[in-house]
């Protein structure tokens, strides 16, 4: 290999040395604004996924970090190709920062020999690497600070730790109503399925109008319900408890009462939307209510004390959504009085006109309606006018008074006149109107019209 070769390679190379900082240079100013904003873009997704109680990993970045810079890349390269300067406009540059007056287009052309290398061979391009790294900075400072940065997760703030109050306080129902053995497990089931169906949304959505609006609508039919329920087994234990302890002091009509209060509790706790438990349900409906001595005093007792327990439990949760008579003689209910009545005796005797207490003493009947004899006069057919003689007060459309009277009608009789030529000379005006032409007017008048 002898000089010229030697020199063509040496030229040849430092000319792509300088094609390549002209390229990489417009390669940077395209990709700067890309990567500025892919920094920032980044930085924000970070801290927004961890603001939401998502932990996120420095190691689960990078990848995606890798594949963004090369789609970067690539799309500055596209951007930037349009600017990018060959070999030979690289020689042309080395010889205008050389001197060399087309030195090395002439030998690249064969036309000439390569010129020697000076020991320093500046092509008039140096990099500012403040503005070159610049843009990687801030891009890997916005990804380390969006791994670093403190930050207190919204989640905490957005997404409660507590449920509703609605849902905390039908749950301590339903585990109440289950633990009492009051309801059966499939009502509590269906219960508890309603209110999963409300729980099983996303927890920000668990305080919205609409959830919180639903939550209540179920909350107030559970607690409906349930206070139906302590209301039929309160009218089942008084039916009972007037039954066995005051049968024989009954009025007939009093025990069809009894009963037919007892089989409408019966009957609405088999078929409600809360049915009773199924054991309580067939030691009720084992009962004849028409004949409770064939059970001993112990179990009737017992019986109505466990209905008892369980009304007032439900009385307590049904709060609000009408209350049941009370038990007869608890001392916390309407029928206390009724229970005194029966012990002094008074709930037998004659029957008599008077009405009812309301209660399983109501009497034989309704008050009487009847129609008295005596008239009253409270002068409601005499009318009497108002006046008042101070019109200061008066407004627009006051009556200020009224008065009978008659039309004033033209009575005199008058026959058909026939039309025709004028009788008359006329009078008045008309008289005046015929007399009023002078001899010279009357003259003219003869003279235009014949």
């Amino acid at each position: 290999m002898n000089d010229q070769a030697i020199l063509s390679t040496r030229w040849q190379k430092l000319a792509r040395r300088t094609a390549w900082k002209v390229n990489a240079g417009w390669l940077m100013e395209m990709l700067t604004p890309w990567l500025v904003g892919a920094g920032a873009l980044g930085f924000a997704g970070i801290v927004w996924l961890r603001s939401r109680g998502i932990a996120v990993e420095m190691v689960q970045v990078w990848p995606w970090v890798a594949g963004a810079l090369v789609v970067l890349i690539s799309a500055a390269v596209i951007l930037a190709k349009k600017h990018f300067m060959g070999t030979d406009a690289a020689l042309v540059r080395l010889e205008a920062q050389l001197h060399l007056h087309n030195a090395l287009t002439v030998a690249r052309l064969g036309r000439a020999s390569w010129p020697e290398i000076p020991e320093s061979v500046m092509d008039g391009l140096s990099w500012r690497w403040s503005r070159v790294g610049g843009p990687f900075a801030a891009c890997a400072v916005c990804l380390l600070a969006a791994f670093y940065l403190p930050i207190t997760p919204d989640a905490a703030a957005v997404i409660p730790d507590a449920e509703p109050q609605a849902w905390q306080k039908m749950d301590e129902w339903l585990e109440k109503l289950q633990e009492e053995k009051i309801i059966t497990p499939e009502a509590e089931a269906d219960q508890q399925a309603k209110l999963d169906a409300l729980r099983n949304q996303p927890q920000e959505k668990w305080f919205s109008h609409e959830s919180l609006n639903a939550s209540d609508t179920l909350k107030e039919q559970l607690q409906r319900e349930i206070a139906n329920m302590g209301r039929n087994l309160s009218n089942a234990e008084r039916s009972l408890n007037a039954l066995q302890n005051y049968g024989d002091k009954l009025s007939e009509q009093a025990k069809e009462q009894m009963l037919k209060e007892f089989a409408e509790a019966m009957e609405q706790m088999k078929s409600g939307s809360l049915p009773l438990d199924p054991s309580l349900l067939n030691e009720l409906s084992q009962i004849d209510p028409k004949n409770l001595k064939s059970m001993s005093k112990e179990q009737l007792d017992q019986l109505r004390e466990s209905l008892k327990n369980k009304g007032g439990t439900c009385d307590k949760m049904g709060e609000g959504f009408g209350q049941g008579k009370g038990f007869l003689g608890d001392g916390e209910g309407e029928d206390d009085a009724a229970s005194q009545k029966f012990r002094d005796g008074m709930a037998t005797g004659p029957e008599g006109e008077g009405p009812g207490n309301g209660g399983i003493t109501r009497g034989p009947g309704t008050a009487p309606l009847t129609l008295s004899d005596e008239e009253n006069n409270f002068g409601t057919g005499k009318n009497e006018g108002v006046k008042s003689e101070d019109f200061s007060k008066a407004q627009l459309g006051t009556t200020l008074g009224i008065q009978d009277g008659k039309h004033e009608v033209d009575k005199t009789v008058t026959s058909p006149t026939a039309a025709g030529a004028v009788k008359s000379q006329g009078q008045g005006g008309e008289q005046v109107w015929r007399e009023s032409l002078t001899p010279e007017e009357k003259a003219v008048l003869k003279r235009v019209f014949k």
